[in-house]
């Protein structure tokens, strides 16, 4: 539909903007500090550290079941702007041809989540052996597509002029697109209810203010379309949308006066969003019998990220009930289009929305999930841990969903070092990672071979995945 809105839609698969709370070769640790509170915040209370002071740390996450990459250099070598000559422009710019992304062609829904997880100074104390507290910011932004035909992403990837697919009737296509971007500053409360030489019972509970920047959503309950060549223009094509039935929801705020996205936001009266969070959940440890100050099995349960935000603003807020029939969208109505904020905009514009149907508010969820971690010391250092986070949000739910995922974890743990080989089954792919930790600071991925896929060597990922985090903290004093 254009080179900037098919650019803008590739972003989903290719870069990051969410969402989630992954870090899954270090959050389920003992020596995670504030890094685990986002898994379970009643894992505070089962930390080496007595002081944990989180300086800095951040994830970058995209994951889908519609195309493979395939370039002939790495997503590692694309983010660090190191892709050779051959596959740029003039001016500089990445050269990225649709067949560098291999079409998934199986029949199924598509889905695709991209997201950026930014976690500012965070500070973690244990208060004896029973209490811990835990103060955290955060910035988090994602991008999500749920439940897309086929035949709607391949125009998305090919853009309007492949012949192929050209005046094929596609109908009732239902499909929802979710963006949101906010900050998050959160109060952690953590303390073991029972607690002897042999077990010990934990509850935590995280409350969170949360200041929206920008959000998006599409949710489109039925759209019918045909791909069509221009007869009165050489070379020009169009979409021809014969019905389309949607709600249509996004906010100008970052468009208005070119403002960017950072943890000041926490404390910007302007912002068009509003809301309210909570983490809450439950640690049950089976103490060791060779070390009582640490398990022999672990299990915990928690539900993690309740709540929404409410984007409520008469100047930067829009909301769009769509029920239209032919309408047509070419291949130049996005090309002054950038980001999602004026995608909203040309869409608004095409399909002459006015104002007084504007409803001036929605709310947008939170990736409500519920988390379960068992964990087993295996003895020596040596650990083993699984993780199941499943989605609890509505299949057409305004939010951006968290992906559910089955992972096995084998850990080595001390407290001068640590290796995990995260092991995940997400979105009906197999992926496996790695991490380092030294001391408290951290380095790892939930998907190496996302990392360094290429043509080259064949690997041709699904998605990719990469965490880091600078921290200083303090082992817990033993009585």
């Amino acid at each position: 539909m254009g080179l900037r809105l098919t650019r803008f839609l590739l972003f989903v698969f290719i870069t990051s903007p969410v969402v989630a709370q992954n870090f899954l070769g270090i959050a389920p640790s003992p020596y995670g500090g504030t890094q685990s509170l986002y898994l379970n915040p009643a894992f505070a209370t089962d930390s080496k550290y007595g002081f944990y002071l989180n300086i800095g740390a951040g994830n970058a996450h995209l994951d889908n079941n519609y195309v493979r990459y395939q370039a002939p250099f790495s997503l590692t070598s694309l983010v660090l702007k190191r892709v050779p000559d051959q596959y740029k422009f003039a001016d500089g710019t990445v050269l990225f041809r649709p067949d560098f992304l291999g079409e998934i062609a199986n029949g199924k829904p598509k889905n695709a989540t991209a997201w950026t997880d930014l976690r500012g100074p965070s500070l973690q104390v244990r208060l004896g052996d029973q209490l811990a507290i835990g103060l955290t910011t955060r910035l988090r932004a994602a991008a999500q597509i749920r439940n897309a035909s086929e035949s709607l992403m391949s125009v998305i990837r090919a853009g309007l002029e492949d012949s192929r697919l050209y005046n094929i009737p596609s109908k009732d296509n239902q499909f929802s697109i979710n963006t949101n971007t906010y900050a998050e500053i959160g109060l952690t409360l953590a303390a073991a209810i029972i607690q002897d030489d042999y077990q010990q019972l934990s509850l935590g509970v995280t409350v969170k203010r949360l200041q929206g920047i920008t959000a998006g959503f599409l949710t489109n309950n039925g759209l019918s379309y045909r791909l069509l060549a221009d007869t009165a223009k050489l070379n020009n094509y169009y979409m021809q949308v014969d019905q389309v039935n949607a709600d249509l929801g996004y906010t100008t705020y970052l468009q208005d006066k070119g403002r960017s996205v950072s943890l000041r936001q926490l404390f910007d009266g302007n912002n068009p969003g509003r809301g309210w969070g909570a983490d809450i959940g439950f640690s049950y440890q089976l103490k060791s019998d060779d070390n009582p100050d640490d398990y022999a099995l672990r299990f915990g349960i928690a539900v993690t990220d309740i709540g929404a935000i409410r984007y409520r603003n008469s100047r930067y807020v829009q909301r769009y009930s769509i029920n239209t029939t032919n309408q047509q969208f070419t291949a130049q109505d996005f090309n002054n289009a950038s980001g999602s904020e004026g995608i909203g905009e040309v869409v608004r514009d095409k399909l002459n929305l006015t104002e007084a149907s504007n409803k001036g508010e929605f709310k947008s969820g939170l990736p409500t999930a519920l988390s379960l971690n068992a964990d087993i010391n295996i003895g020596s250092g040596f650990y083993l841990t699984g993780t199941f986070l499943q989605n609890l949000r509505a299949k057409n739910a305004i939010a951006v969903q968290q992906p559910s995922l089955i992972a096995l974890t084998p850990r080595l743990e001390k407290s001068a070092f640590g290796v995990a080989i995260p092991l995940v089954f997400l979105n009906n792919a197999f992926m496996a990672g790695a991490s380092i930790r030294i001391g408290p600071v951290f380095l790892g991925t939930d998907n190496l071979f996302g990392m360094m896929g290429s043509s080259s060597n064949k690997l041709r990922p699904r998605g990719a995945d990469v965490y880091a985090g600078l921290a200083v903290a303090s082992l817990r004093r033993k009585p």
